[in-house]
């Protein structure tokens, strides 16, 4: 009778061990986590003026928040490709570290099908606004 009260207690703990974990949907990492597709960029604060101003991009251009253990971001803009890593800070705030730089990032626009967030380059006075969609 013990073991009996012994294995159904097991098996009690591990089945409410298993449908107790929930799945993290509201946190910035979980909600920006995915490829985005990259429509424009604003770039101010360029020492040369050709430099600055509104980018557009295409359907092709794209900003991929990976979910693996590295947090990874991969970048690819005109057909080149640049992986980076991004850090999920408190509240709307990011970093981006990419080997031209780290960006310190601030989201302004977050929906299911919509980011926007404005990131700072570290050192520099350039700051470029995203817009990306999915």
């Amino acid at each position: 009778m013990k073991k009996q009260i012994t294995v159904l207690s097991l098996l009690f703990l591990a089945t409410a061990a298993l449908f107790s974990c929930k799945k993290d949907d509201s946190s910035l990492k979980a909600r920006i986590i995915g490829k985005w597709m990259v429509n424009k960029i604003e770039v101010s604060g360029n020492s040369n003026e050709s430099l600055n101003g509104t980018f557009t991009y295409t359907i092709n251009d794209y900003m991929d928040f990976k979910s693996n253990d590295d947090d990874q971001v991969e970048l690819g803009m005109s057909n080149q490709r640049t992986i980076g890593s991004y850090i999920i800070s408190l509240g709307k705030d990011f970093s981006m570290v990419f080997p031209e730089g780290t960006s310190y990032c601030t989201v302004s626009t977050l929906s299911a099908t919509q980011l926007q967030f404005t990131a700072k380059m570290d050192k520099t006075n350039i700051v470029k606004k995203y817009y990306l969609t999915r």
